[in-house]
């Protein structure tokens, strides 16, 4: 705002009172919240996740189809395919919490971190 619309302010409020304040601090954009990914609310899990499955020979990787993508798992002994497409901007999350949930089963099954 100009120095000239600062000026105007204090004569406004005197003029019309409170509610035109109240009404400008209402008309201001709220803040969007971002949905933040499972891989980088917990790093180290990320981290030991992909350590882990690269070690256990577990690759997750895309395939295009069409302009969408399907989710290759592939271990070495059985490759699956997801049923489901993501579009590029779906796809980076989706592996990564693939990597994660395997990692997961990994724990649930061992008990400890190998």
């Amino acid at each position: 705002m100009n120095s000239i619309g600062m000026n105007l302010i204090p004569i406004l409020v005197n003029l019309i009172g409170y509610s035109y304040i109240s009404y400008e601090f209402n008309r201001m954009p709220k803040r969007k919240i971002k949905h933040i990914p499972l891989h980088l609310q917990d790093t180290d899990k990320a981290r030991k996740a992909i350590s882990w499955a690269f070690r256990s020979y577990l690759r997750a990787y895309p395939v295009p189809s069409g302009d969408m993508y399907h989710i290759i798992v592939d271990n070495g002994v059985k490759r699956l395919k997801s049923p489901q497409t993501y579009n590029k901007e779906e796809l980076t999350e989706a592996i990564w919490n693939i990597y994660i949930k395997y990692y997961d089963n990994h724990l649930e099954k061992v008990g400890y971190e190998s």
